[in-house]
């Protein structure tokens, strides 16, 4: 690309929308015309009829707005893809950081774009500037993902891994417990704190703030060379919870967007706190602004993280750049109506369940220490066997892929109260 286009499209990049505001709400209507009830949220998903979707957890269908920005620009791009790219690229790759940046609370400048959680961990926790002797605290309950891009890291900076257990029994854990263990548990050369928000594997959520406030008082006795560093996988809180990062608390955060956001297939973000810039080192290539540094035309301590580590390269553009849709999806319903929506239908669920004999519940029935994803078991039975039971009854159900399975349903804004009651009644049917 001539230097010219940089040149333009670097000013086109200035002009970055800001995301829609937040509509009113009474207790169940929503003020916008098409948006009147929960009904009509449902119908902005071209979702199979006659099935209970109880797994969006894992991957999520599109709403409308979505739909039709990816509609549109993979139209764009099939007719003229080499200028439709030329003259966006910059500009509309600003255009989904900033959304991003705005429905979490932060500076554009602090926001990556990745193509999925599983990227924006293994980009963090790659490139941390350790050493050998340096520790990283991490739990047993994280997900695969976690586990290995620290493995990863691990082997090329020569640090240490420690894992500690913040709970026992989920459906019995208690915050200030986690918080304890946590801080008993930091030692001299602990300088990473790596923790999952949502544990898929139980449902629990962890305290997040109250282990931030942890780490922040460890923090007051070490210099600033010596900091711990705050990490979160924040993938199944993130589309569900009313927080920004500064109400979190923590240095880093990934999360993908194609999940609880209903954001295009393909999508995520890697978030990190600007005081937490100069502790990561890129591993792939950004191809804007760090760009534009590699041809002369800007200079590099004008660079911001999001200018580096925006992940570069060719992507699956027409998903990618419909990303502002999602959020603007979100924003037009308001956060703190999804998370109450979210929320009720997830405690209708634990309720009922813990009300069926031949069923155990795992996840904690309040809303402080959980989400969106309900773990069980049913006497006698495995939990693909459930599964495929459930799915047998027109109920998309999963399981969860860890040494120690159980069945999950994950009610989102996407169902009903209808929706809850059904998994309840099949439920209560299932005999070994």
């Amino acid at each position: 690309m001539q230097r010219r286009s940089f040149l333009q499209l670097t000013g086109l990049a200035l002009g970055a929308s800001a995301i829609n505001p937040v509509f009113a709400f009474d207790t169940i209507k929503i003020n916008r015309p098409g948006f009147s009830t929960w009904a009509d949220i449902r119908k902005q998903f071209l979702l199979e009829p006659g099935k209970v979707h109880m797994s969006q957890m894992l991957l999520a269908t599109n709403p409308t707005e979505v739909r039709e920005a990816i509609d549109q620009h993979r139209k764009m791009l099939n007719e003229n893809p080499v200028d439709y790219w030329e003259n966006n690229w910059i500009q509309f790759e600003e255009k989904m950081r900033q959304a991003a940046a705005n429905y979490i609370g932060a500076e554009i400048g602090e926001v990556a774009l990745m193509g999925s959680t599983t990227m924006g961990l293994g980009t963090l926790y790659s490139g941390l500037k350790l050493k050998e002797g340096d520790e990283i605290l991490t739990t047993v309950h994280d997900h695969f993902s976690t586990e290995k891009s620290i493995e990863y890291g691990v082997m090329k900076n020569k640090a240490s891994v420690r894992k500690i257990t913040l709970y026992e029994n989920p459906a019995t854990a208690n915050a200030d417990d986690m918080a304890t263990i946590l801080a008993k548990s930091i030692q001299p050369a602990t300088r990473v704190v790596a923790v999952t928000w949502v544990h898929s594997c139980t449902g629990m959520k962890l305290p997040i703030r109250k282990l931030a406030d942890v780490v922040k008082k460890a923090n007051e006795q070490r210099s600033a060379s010596n900091r711990i560093y705050f990490c979160v996988d924040g993938v199944h809180g993130f589309g569900v919870e009313n927080v920004s990062m500064k109400d979190l608390g923590c240095d880093f955060f990934a999360a993908s967007c194609h999940k609880w956001i209903f954001g295009p297939r393909g999508t995520g973000l890697l978030f990190a706190k600007k005081d937490a810039w100069d502790m990561l080192v890129p591993t792939i290539p950004s191809f804007d602004k760090a760009y534009l540094e590699w041809l002369g035309l800007m200079p590099k301590e004008e660079l911001t993280f999001g200018d580096v580590f925006n992940v570069g390269g060719f992507h699956s553009f027409e998903n990618r750049w419909a990303l502002d849709k999602a959020f603007d999806f979100h924003n037009t319903i308001g956060k703190a109506k999804v998370e109450e929506r979210t929320h009720q239908l997830n405690t209708m669920l634990k309720e009922g369940l813990k009300e069926i004999k031949h069923i155990k519940l795992h996840t904690p029935v309040s809303a402080q220490l959980s989400c969106g994803i309900n773990c069980f078991e049913v006497d006698g039975l495995k939990p693909d066997e459930v599964v495929k039971r459930l799915h047998q009854k027109n109920i998309i159900a999963t399981s969860s892929p860890y040494r120690i399975s159980y069945a999950r349903l994950t009610p989102s804004i996407i169902n009903s109260e209808d929706d809850v009651k059904r998994c309840l009644a099949e439920l209560e049917r299932i005999k070994t």
